[in-house]
């Protein structure tokens, strides 16, 4: 056997052994990507729930749904309109507010615009003595010391208007510690007339009344 021939057969030898390790790297690295593939898959479904377990935390979720649902509430019925009365030809009556209360306290208001203070009083007082609207009490109170001012009976309008600075309406409060202290400087009690002149200036500092008690001597 030649030299020649001997390197030859070498030669197919080695790329013969080339080749088959190749394949069997091949070989390997494909089973192996694919076992790391199947492995997730296989992690997944022994460590996740189940189906049936699913389903059943489904269910005890619904049964609670359903038994809160079917628990008494203290809830007052809704009020149907067959709950209404009825009038004689069978329509509902719709109740409505009555006005006639604040027609009296209205027109007391028209009366003391017009001059009318003694049927001003009058309408205010049946506003207090009856009480209706009873939001409108405090207001009657004070519009009754207006009318005893503006026909100068000073003594008579000052309870009114000390009720007010006492029960209100807030709204008025400033207005009848100005009217008190005028109402006293003229009846002659300055020392009572200074005493509501201060104190509207401590609660309204800013107050328009103070310049006009000023130009009438209160101090």
């Amino acid at each position: 056997m030649t030299m020649k021939f001997k390197s030859t057969l070498l030669a197919l030898f080695i790329i013969a052994s080339a080749l088959a390790l190749g394949s069997c790297r091949s070989r390997a690295s494909k089973s192996k990507t694919a076992s790391s593939k199947t492995k997730p898959a296989q992690t997944a479904t022994t460590t996740g729930p189940s189906s049936q377990q699913v389903m059943s935390k489904a269910d005890s979720v619904l049964a609670k749904v359903n038994a809160l649902s079917q628990e008494p509430r203290d809830m007052p019925p809704p009020v149907m309109a067959d709950d209404y009365p009825k009038t004689p030809w069978g329509s509902n009556i719709i109740p409505k507010p009555d006005l006639t209360a604040y027609s009296t306290y209205e027109a007391g208001l028209g009366n003391y615009t017009n001059g009318e203070y003694e049927k001003a009083i009058g309408d205010f007082s049946d506003v207090v003595v009856n009480g209706r609207p009873i939001e409108a009490v405090p207001g009657a109170y004070y519009w009754m010391g207006e009318c005893y001012f503006a026909m100068e009976r000073f003594a008579e309008s000052l309870p009114y208007f000390e009720y007010t600075v006492k029960a209100g309406p807030t709204f008025k409060r400033e207005s009848a510690l100005y009217k008190l202290a005028r109402a006293n400087n003229s009846m002659g009690n300055s020392q009572a007339a200074g005493m509501w002149y201060e104190r509207l200036m401590t609660e309204y500092p800013k107050s328009s009344y103070g310049a006009k008690l000023k130009k009438l001597g209160v101090r």
